[in-house]
């Protein structure tokens, strides 16, 4: 029972009823939150008119309707039953032609569809009235913030109609003030600033496209030796022995490789052989002539071949003396398993090995053919290493080269050397990684475009 209700005489409920309005604007526009005057919408407005149940919905963005509080209710659940059939019969509410949603008038379950009919009779109440929260003016487009439904058994009179009336225009002004809720003309004005904010913004992306940057290109890249020195097979044989491992520091003048000397020990004995026999004949050729002078030539050609099988005597012996390679400088040797190498036959001036400086180190690097931009001399390389990407080594290259070539996978691509200017010591040969070559500059739009463009064009033709 309200305070109106409880007076005496009608002369002191007019009075109360008219504190209690005064007192329920005040409490509305001195509400801290929207939270709050929601609270006070659907369960201070008992003090003033007597009702069983009030719901306050709310419009949502993109025209969705949203219960914000039910009285007794601390919060209401969003997929409660009630609350489902509350969002339904709001909807139909304000899209129903025969109910004006915009004015405060009485509601009952009489034209409502079968299936909202079902809900009223199990929540509803015999008397509802729907008052709508739109902002004043006498614009008919006026925005719709939500609105407070009451339900009781009773009817409602035209005097609380008229108290409605005035307190809900006291809950509108300060629930738009709460949500934030500009006018009419605001909301046109902030979506021309939108609007403007928009073009704007596909504006300042259209010239991004056109800012200059550098083309560059991935390919894969190792460390290899900075002038090595190879080791090669000073004759034909067959290697015997390899006296260094892999990776293994050397000295110059140290021996690497030994080749059997089986072989040219025999062609050695052989010669000496041949040579006693051919010195024998030009002695006997010698005597000879002293008694017959004809035979004198016979004496010169036995001593020409005297000469020969000399000189054959010395090349095996010269032969012999190179079977061991010995290390021509000092550094590390990079060869394959030693054991690959050995019983192996090579011919002459055949890679063994390589003798290299580990502090000498430069990139090579294979740019594959579909990926190739400009890598003109000078151009700037930056190595990412596989074990390690947080160290960056700076570089520039030094020599490319027109002709594609096969890299160790098969891949067709452009070989381009580059020397190291920062982070030396931080390489060790045989290491692996990715190279970005800084290529000459471009427009944004030519850098994320290109690789499609080149797709589309080589599928259509065009």
């Amino acid at each position: 029972m309200t305070l109106q209700q409880e007076a005496k005489s009608p002369h002191e409920r007019q009075l109360i009823g008219l504190s209690t309005l005064l007192h329920l604007e005040n409490q509305a526009r001195n509400a801290k939150t929207a939270g709050e005057l929601a609270f006070i919408m659907v369960n201070d407005t008992l003090r003033l008119l007597d009702y069983r149940q009030a719901v306050l919905c709310r419009n949502k963005t993109g025209g969705k309707i949203e219960i914000d509080a039910v009285s007794g209710v601390d919060k209401p659940g969003k997929n409660a039953p009630y609350v489902i059939w509350l969002r339904s019969f709001f909807k139909h509410v304000l899209t129903d032609r025969e109910i004006d949603g915009k004015k405060i008038q009485e509601i009952s379950g009489e034209h409502l569809p079968g299936c909202l009919k079902k809900g009223w009779n199990e929540w509803g109440c015999s008397n509802g009235i729907w008052c709508p929260l739109i902002p004043p003016g006498n614009d008919p487009d006026s925005e719709w913030l939500g609105s407070l439904w009451l339900m009781r058994e009773t009817k409602w009179q035209e005097s609380e109609k008229a108290l409605l009336s005035q307190l809900t225009g006291a809950y509108v002004h300060a629930w738009q003030a709460l949500l934030n809720k500009p006018a009419r003309r605001q909301v046109r004005t902030n979506k021309i600033a939108r609007r403007f904010l928009y073009v704007l913004a596909a504006g300042c992306l259209a010239a991004s496209l056109a800012i200059p940057v550098p083309l560059t290109v991935l390919a894969p890249a190792r460390v290899v030796p900075e002038k090595p020195i190879i080791v090669t097979s000073p004759l034909k044989g067959v290697i015997k022995k390899i006296h260094v491992y892999p990776s293994q520091e050397v000295k110059a003048g140290q021996t690497l490789v030994s080749l059997d000397e089986t072989e040219l020990r025999n062609q050695f004995e052989v010669a000496g052989k041949t040579l006693e026999v051919a010195r024998a004949e030009y002695k006997r050729a010698l005597q000879t002539s002293l008694v017959h002078n004809e035979n004198s030539l016979d004496a010169a050609i036995f001593s020409a071949r005297v000469d020969q099988k000399l000189a054959e005597q010395k090349f095996v012996e010269d032969e012999l003396t190179r079977v061991t390679v010995y290390s021509p400088s000092s550094g590390i040797a990079l060869f394959s398993d030693v054991n690959d190498w050995i019983g192996r036959p090579v011919a002459t001036g055949e890679k063994i090995m390589t003798i290299a400086d580990p502090l000498l180190t430069e990139l090579e690097i294979h740019v594959p053919v579909d990926n190739a931009v400009s890598m003109d001399v000078g151009t700037r390389v930056r190595l990412f290493l596989n074990t390690d990407p947080s160290i960056q080594i700076i570089g520039k290259i030094e020599q490319t080269s027109y002709e594609a070539e096969l890299s160790p996978e098969g891949i067709p691509g452009f070989p381009v050397r580059a020397s190291v200017s920062d982070g030396r010591e931080k390489l060790r040969i045989g290491q692996q990684g990715t190279a970005k070559i800084y290529g000459k500059k471009v427009r944004l739009y030519y850098y994320l475009f290109r690789r499609p463009w080149a797709t589309v064009r080589r599928i259509l033709g065009m």
